[in-house]
């Protein structure tokens, strides 16, 4: 039996979504021209579906954007991380298929989506704020938000260890998705009907460790927890399952660095 997960990408700080990031900090020092990036993967525990208490594990990609400078002194991304930044983000949702899930017997299977969009962050010392917002191009053609913060711990040059809460907000369109059961559901199945509207999804905390064995090769893993809020937990679709929503990830990645 094949199950799609929600959460199917860790990329970048302690985010368990798929994004990779660029930073664009002022005054950084002129780097030689080249690109850097780093690629990788790993293994993913996540619920089968959002508000599901059944869990997977799938495989994950890893996709994180260092640096590019050219010789004509244009530079995007580098910097030491302080100040302010922007990201890139993007997440794939696998479709939730009935036949997978019988307890949803009688809802319709939503489709995959990919959402795309950016952030900013800001970072002073070892303190950082973030906030990211994407569009389902596919899928729920709704908007997401997540905003968080972090405590980055260094107790050695090659170790990092980030910690922080999270809240995770969602439009209309994102929530019938994924929440609401339709008059023709209810018909079909022993659910009541419901109406999901935007707001505060859920809220929760990530906690992630980094560990660079050399210049090549480095290993990251991470855990959370997210507590399902406003009409997300109120969904009967939510009743079945759980409000409350794990995950933990491992995966390796290797850095490249590219001379022009």
């Amino acid at each position: 039996m094949t199950r799609h997960t929600l959460k199917t990408a860790y990329v970048g700080g302690v985010v368990l979504a798929a994004s990779f990031l660029s930073s664009a900090a002022a005054g950084q020092e002129a780097l030689a021209p080249g690109l850097a990036f780093e690629l990788g993967g790993g293994g993913l525990l996540a619920p089968v579906y959002e508000g599901s208490k059944d869990y997977v594990v799938t495989a994950f990609p890893t996709i994180r954007f260092g640096y590019l400078a050219l010789e004509n002194g244009f530079t995007l991304g580098g910097g030491d991380g302080q100040g302010l930044s922007y990201r890139p983000s993007f997440r794939y949702l696998g479709a939730r298929n009935v036949a997978d899930n019988p307890e949803l017997a009688g809802l319709s299977d939503t489709e995959a989506a990919l959402e795309l969009g950016g952030g900013l962050k800001y970072a002073s010392g070892p303190y950082s704020l973030f906030a990211d917002v994407r569009y389902g191009a596919t899928g729920h053609n709704g908007f997401v938000g997540e905003f968080g913060a972090d405590y980055v711990l260094r107790p050695e040059d090659t170790t990092t260890i980030s910690v922080g809460p999270r809240v995770s907000w969602a439009s209309g369109k994102y929530m019938d998705a994924y929440f609401s059961v339709s008059a023709a559901e209810a018909a079909a199945s022993s659910f009541g009907m419901f109406d999901a509207g935007a707001g505060i999804k859920s809220v929760g905390i990530e906690a992630a460790v980094r560990h660079d064995f050399d210049q090549n090769w480095a290993v990251e893993a991470g855990v959370g927890y997210d507590r399902l809020t406003g009409d997300a937990a109120s969904s009967p679709i939510v009743n079945v399952g759980s409000k409350d929503q794990f995950s933990g990830k491992i995966g390796i990645v290797r850095k490249f660095n590219i001379g022009f």
